[in-house]
């Protein structure tokens, strides 16, 4: 009987230990969340907690999860779960939530003989919300000021919600808002120019904003007005007539000679009118473009034509230098009495009055070619115009042009001068050798002339006919010719640390100009230096061995070259500030430096003694320390330190190891290794020859095997953090009683 209930007592409970065993729970989600262009690799990380006082084997619990319902992702822990631990599980396939819009993630656990199935699941919704197109309003449009309607588009719109439209009446400047959240957008009665854009909400994106269209707003055209018309006798209806005030342009000129009974129209749409000739009596008009408004008409104007009568004949038309030109003209054969005469010096299209009622006209300094003629009395014109008699005015010939003056080397001097725009006839041309003081005569009446025999700087020029005026000079042209340029020689070679600069200096240069090459290749190509024009030059940092020469020039010659020098580089000192390595908030480090003859730390405020090669440093935040040393040439070098300062609560593995029984890394120190039980470690040296293990380290290797202290060096390390999957590599340096 005693061993019965002792068998039920065994068997309950061990029940109660298996049924704490098989909770296992699915605590809360971490990622992913709802956001911006969300990817096709996102991670899905959620917390699992043995809810039980056993250990749960990593291959006894599976972890799922689906997207929209989709295809199903499984994954075993990789790593036994603690009792009652918790784990920030992250599943190595991701999880692709690059469509936009909502998304259903659901995960949950499966442990064969979990009793409690409440809690194996977590399930919850992500928003991805995709970059706005914002596209732009369609489109541009014309309208007439307030009789006006339509509708505007926004067009190449994807994504994001339309929160209102905007409009602006100052080009953009200020908008004022429209409650309207459809694509669509209807106008009427525009009275002034405005532009229309969309506000588009992107969510979880950036908002955005659409391109804008315009409707312009055009006010109704303004006809104008017609001015020029005249009464002309028959032998000279000819004129124009001029349009303005007019708003548009003009789509053509009509006319009519039956006083507007018909009309007919002229392919012209310019605001002047030429007419010629007219037979009879003539009414024009125009029509003007109204844009997107209705074409207008302008006034009218009236051409009241005359027939013709017969005219005098002058006599006296001559030809004439503008430095003589006094004469007379006069009428011949019968004619009536004489009202005036008049003269016109733009051929006939203007005419200026004249107080002479004679049948003769004396002229004299007349500066221009001048028409004259007589009026008399004419019978039903208003006058009778005579013919007309033309003085001819020669101005003086204006001066043709040899072309461009050139500029050539003394050694290379050919070329040939041209005269162009000569009106008269050639009779020789000229040149000077003194700056035009004296001028030779040379034997050439054609329009070139070629100077290639030439061996000073000479100014040309050509003498022309006048005909009735005096004979006449062309311009000058001057044929330069520069010096051939002389480079000079530079100073001797020489040395300069890597990263200074040297002083050349150039000797003997006679030349206009001068530009520094350099040539880093033992002058198999070289690279001009701008804004080099000096016999001094500092030259650029030097980083290896450099050769240098100058290039001088003189106008338009050939360049010369100088002889080059070579700058050769003594190379920096190499100096080593040491690894870079981490420590904790209120512990001190000894920097090791080394290289050159000399050396000093920067910066110094956080050091026991910037200028010694191993002083103790103590920063409170993490810092770069630079160590700078020089050699004996007196080139300078440099080298970079990281000490990282970091935050006690991390988990941080330490590289070094002083067993030097100071208090400070005397131990391989891995921070934070209290809160992650079950820390595997294991070290190597560089064999691969396992030298150290523990499978729940707790900071307490000192660098030794087997008893006996390590040699110093540098050796391997592969720590798995407690309760992760994370595995850490890395390697630590042993300084034995350092």
């Amino acid at each position: 009987m005693f061993s019965r209930y002792l068998f039920l007592l065994i068997f309950f409970t061990t029940l109660t230990s298996i049924t704490k065993a098989q909770d296992v729970w699915l605590q809360n989600h971490f990622s992913p969340n709802s956001g911006c262009s969300l990817s096709n690799t996102e991670t899905v990380t959620v917390l699992i907690n043995n809810n039980s006082g056993v250990v749960m084997p990593s291959n006894t619990i599976q972890v799922s999860y689906t997207v929209d319902g989709g295809s199903l992702t499984n994954q075993l822990l990789s790593s036994n779960l603690m009792a009652g631990a918790s784990w920030n599980f992250s599943f190595t396939v991701k999880a692709n939530l690059s469509t936009c819009g909502a998304h259903i993630l659901k995960v949950w656990v499966t442990r064969a003989g979990d009793l409690n199935h409440l809690n194996d699941t977590v399930q919850w919704a992500v928003q991805n919300d995709c970059p706005i197109v914002p596209g732009t309003v369609t489109s541009d449009i014309t309208v007439c000021q307030g009789a006006n309607a339509g509708t505007l588009s926004l067009s190449g719109w994807s994504y994001g919600t339309i929160t209102s439209w905007e409009t602006s009446t100052n080009g953009g400047a200020t908008w004022s808002p429209v409650a309207n959240t459809t694509p669509s957008l209807a106008y009427n009665n525009v009275s002034q120019n405005t532009r229309y854009h969309v506000l588009i909400d992107g969510g979880f994106c950036p908002d955005a904003i659409s391109g804008y269209a315009t409707v312009t707003s055009q006010p109704p055209a303004t006809a104008g007005t017609i001015s020029g018309a005249d009464s002309l006798c028959e032998n000279a209806a000819s004129g124009v007539l001029n349009l303005t005030g007019n708003s548009m342009g003009v789509l053509q000129w009509e006319y009519s000679t039956n006083a507007g009974g018909t009309w007919t129209p002229i392919t012209n749409t310019t605001t002047t009118n030429n007419y010629t000739s007219l037979t009879s009596s003539t009414i024009y008009r125009v029509l003007v473009d109204g844009g997107v408004c209705a074409d207008v008409y302008s006034d009218t104007a009236l051409i009241y034509v005359d027939p013709v009568y017969p005219q005098t004949v002058l006599a006296g038309s001559d030809s004439l230098c503008i430095t003589n030109a006094s004469g007379s003209v006069n009428g011949t054969g019968t004619f009536g009495s004489v009202l005036g005469w008049e003269f016109s010096t733009d051929n006939g299209s203007t005419w200026n009055s004249i107080s002479n009622t004679t049948g003769i006209y004396n002229y004299s300094g007349l500066t221009q070619t001048t028409f004259y003629r007589m009026v008399t009395e004419g019978g039903q014109c208003p006058d009778v115009i005579s013919d007309t008699a033309i003085i001819y005015v020669q101005a003086l010939p204006v001066r043709p042009s040899l072309g461009d003056s050139d500029t050539l080397c003394e050694n290379a001097v050919t070329g040939i001068l041209n005269l162009s725009g000569a009106s008269t006839s050639i009779l020789g041309w000229e040149s000077s050798t003194d700056g035009g003081n004296t001028w030779n005569p040379i034997t050439n009446t054609t329009t070139a002339y070629d100077y290639s025999s030439q061996t000073v700087t000479t100014i040309y020029r050509t003498h022309l006919d006048g005909i009735f005026c005096p004979d006449y000079y062309s311009d000058t042209a001057i044929i330069q010719l520069d010096t051939v340029p002389i480079a000079g020689v530079l100073n001797q070679s020489g040395t300069a640390c890597e990263g200074t600069s040297e002083a050349l200096h150039l000797v003997g240069s006679v030349a206009d100009s001068l530009s520094w090459q350099f040539s880093s290749d033992n002058g198999t190509t070289w690279q001009t230096i701008p804004d080099s024009d000096t016999i001094n030059y500092n030259t650029f940092a030097i980083n290896g061995n450099v050769m240098f020469q100058t290039v001088a020039f003189s106008g338009v010659c050939p360049p010369d070259v100088s002889n080059s020098v070579t700058i050769i580089m003594l190379p920096a000192p190499i100096a080593n500030a040491g690894n870079d390595t981490s420590i904790y908030l209120g512990e001190s480090i000894t920097l090791n430096g080394s290289g050159g003859i000399t050396g000093i730390w920067m910066p110094g405020s956080t050091l026991s003694d910037s200028t010694i090669t191993n002083p103790v440093a103590t920063p409170s935040v993490s810092i770069q320390y630079a160590y700078y040393v020089i050699d004996a040439q007196g080139c300078v070098g440099g080298d970079t330190v990281l000490i990282k300062v970091l935050d006690p609560i991390q988990f941080n593995i330490r590289n070094i190891v002083t067993v030097n029984n100071d208090q400070i890394n005397d131990t391989w120190n891995i921070t934070g290794v209290e809160f992650f039980p079950m820390t595997a470690v294991k070290v190597f040296n560089q064999y691969g020859k396992l030298l150290y293990e523990n499978g729940d380290y707790k900071n307490e290797w000192k660098g030794d095997y087997k008893g006996a202290q390590l040699p110093n060096g540098t050796y391997y390390y592969v720590v798995l953090k407690g309760g992760t999957e994370e595995e850490y590599k890395g390697t630590i340096t042993l300084l034995g009683n350092e």
